[in-house]
């Protein structure tokens, strides 16, 4: 498989999965429950295996890549990190034809159990978008409202073990935002070569502060999530943690599939899938630690 190949990861709602798992024989598909063990021994679906997230590298060399694999956590966030992981392995083929499928559970246990789960609005955060400077001032904008996100939930006063967690995301958002600035201003130095008119282009601080940052990389609005907000000093850590992994994994997905796009011909150029394939590993390397914080957490999302 090639370094930038990805295999295709399919959503399904719990009403689709009891209906697939009705269908299907047994032995034809493999639940993977990637919570921790003490919310595996509480709940989880029937037949389900047990491989918290945080274990799940050294367990993908146990997986049958002929068989199809249902990755499920309490709400959607480790379990799109567990599929990305598995996906990117190089275990299962890249044609659904040759070998298993990877699927998601959309929403979680929370949502196989009935319960609401939140609908974000999702909106086409690069419409419009032509030039690769415009693709890395809306990357950078986006940078600043995952910047601004976790510091408004460190600043809500939660629990100490978020409070470490979001002050390290709070950290790495600015050092991302920074290598994202890197990428622009290499383009902007290009660009100004060719236009003795053009000025120089702010530094950092200027314009990180001067950016709005309404808008996160995949699609969710900040303001939209003022409720979970302001409900961050009573949830528990697996929540908050949970919510800040969907952020990573889907500013993950959001630039592999721009590297995608450029590599395909989108007028970009080389420049811009190298740029976006550096961002996207940045991004996954976020959702690691995430992953490994939770690891901490008990099933009761209290640090041990």
């Amino acid at each position: 498989m090639s370094p930038s190949a990805r295999v295709p990861i399919e959503s399904i709602s719990p009403q689709a999965l009891r209906d697939y798992m009705a269908a299907r024989p047994e032995g034809s598909y493999v639940l993977v429950d990637v919570r921790q063990p003490g919310e595996y021994r509480q709940e989880h679906i029937p037949g389900a295996r047990l491989a918290p997230v945080g274990e799940l590298a050294g367990l993908l060399p146990t997986l049958d890549p002929t068989q199809d694999h249902v990755f499920y956590c309490r709400s959607g966030g480790r379990s799109i990190a567990a599929a990305v992981m598995a996906a990117e392995s190089g275990l299962f083929p890249e044609s659904p034809t040759g070998g298993g499928r990877i699927l998601n559970l959309a929403g979680g246990m929370s949502a196989w159990e009935g319960q609401a789960v939140a609908d974000s609005p999702r909106i086409q955060v690069f419409a419009g978008v032509r030039t690769m400077e415009e693709l890395l001032r809306r990357a950078l904008d986006m940078e600043k409202a995952a910047h601004l996100l976790y510091t408004r939930v460190r600043d809500a006063g939660p629990k100490p073990a978020v409070c470490a967690l979001m002050d390290r995301l709070i950290g790495v958002e600015l050092a991302h935002a920074r290598v994202v600035y890197h990428h622009l201003a290499q383009r902007w130095d290009a660009d100004a070569s060719a236009d003795a008119t053009r000025g120089p282009l702010p530094p950092f601080d200027e314009l990180f502060a001067a950016l709005e940052g309404r808008v996160l990389e995949g699609g969710m609005a900040v303001a939209d999530l003022d409720p979970w907000v302001r409900d961050a000093a009573s949830g528990d850590c697996l929540d908050i943690a949970e919510l800040a992994l969907e952020v990573e994994m889907n500013a993950y997905d959001l630039y592999r599939t721009l590297a995608d796009e450029a590599r395909r011909g989108s007028g970009l150029g080389g420049q811009a899938e190298r740029a976006f394939l550096d961002l996207a590993t940045q991004e996954k390397t976020h959702a690691r630690m995430i992953i490994d914080q939770i690891a901490t957490f008990s099933a009761d999302g209290e640090a041990r």
